[in-house]
């Protein structure tokens, strides 16, 4: 489904704007990542988008269709899948009983509708807890449920605000996975966060929001170009060999930001020039000179240094 924002606004009192004057075009099975922060509009505009709040001024377009009236608007809303910000769960139902609720909401019924729930039980490995109330699940078992809700009904929008709150770490990575998963079967997803570090390199189109409006959006790559966001920070570990790795990163003209020990191992924290082939060049060049290398991984996304160079706010 392809989605476009023309000049959408919201005021909620007639002179403070929510959101203001808002063009975004999001095309069809891409993902558009949402950033900026708390308090910068983001999820009034997905409210908006999911049809769940009407815009002050402006239009919304689904594949080139306006909804301009109940009816279209309630068959719309059978292709989006919507987790909004601070969704409850109903505690004393299972977590069969969760889905199986919205899934009648939905229109499932019968086999479908049982097949439908255990599908979406497991691919969020959540079928262990079949029969667990919801009061009883864990922060981020609760959360991966509301994520499964909103693919329930096979939308051709997914719409998420926020939706790696409360996941631990193999929780976000798996979440990442399906989030690419969904876009591949033609889904578009419109995914907002805070935390940069979950939205880079799972994007296709980012749009940053700074106090209601839009500061920069378009592809992740043609962004990145635009304000020369080439200079990557990675976390080098070495076991050995500190006064030649110095050396050779001083002739590639790498910046040591920082030196640290741990675990009896060397820890450098290093702004490198280029593109992942600098990298590759640089390790290759360290581990022939004799330093020993025991990893090399980066900590600080591109889109964090684009956020970083345009923000008048601060973000995790």
């Amino acid at each position: 489904m392809r989605v476009e924002l023309n000049a959408i606004s919201k005021t909620y009192d007639g002179s403070t704007f929510a959101v203001r004057d808002v063009d975004l075009t999001i095309p069809s099975g891409s993902i558009l990542g949402l950033i900026g922060p708390n308090g910068a509009g983001k999820s009034t505009a997905l409210r908006m988008v999911a049809t769940v709040m009407e815009p002050t001024g402006g239009t919304i377009a689904y594949d080139g269709q306006v909804a301009t009236d109940a009816a279209s608007h309630q068959a719309l809303r059978s292709q989006i899948g919507f987790l909004g910000d601070g969704n409850p769960l109903y505690k004393d139902m299972t977590a069969s009983e969760y889905l199986t609720f919205f899934g009648q909401c939905f229109g499932l019924r019968g086999p479908s509708l049982r097949a439908k729930v255990d599908e979406v039980l497991a691919t969020f490995s959540l079928g262990s807890k079949a029969n667990a109330r919801c009061k009883a699940l864990s922060k981020g078992m609760r959360q991966r449920l509301l994520v499964a809700r909103c693919l329930l009904h096979d939308p051709s929008l997914l719409i998420l605000d926020e939706p790696a709150d409360g996941l631990d770490p193999r929780g976000r990575s798996d979440l990442r996975t399906i989030v690419g998963q969904i876009r591949d079967r033609g889904v578009t997803v419109i995914i907002s966060s805070h935390i940069l570090r979950e939205l880079d390199d799972l994007c296709d189109q980012v749009a940053i929001l700074q106090r209601g409006t839009i500061v920069v959006s378009g592809e992740v790559g043609s962004i990145i170009d635009r304000y020369e966001v080439s200079r990557l920070v990675y976390e080098l570990r070495i076991l050995g060999g500190l006064a030649r790795a110095r050396e050779i990163l001083a002739q590639r003209r790498v910046l040591i930001e920082s030196e640290a020990e741990a675990d009896g191992l060397t820890a450098l924290s290093l702004q490198v020039q280029g593109d992942d082939a600098a990298v590759a060049d640089m390790l290759a060049e360290l581990c022939g000179a004799g330093v020993r290398v025991v990893t090399c991984s980066r900590v600080r996304s591109r889109l964090e240094d684009v956020y970083n160079r345009l923000s008048e706010d601060q973000v995790n």
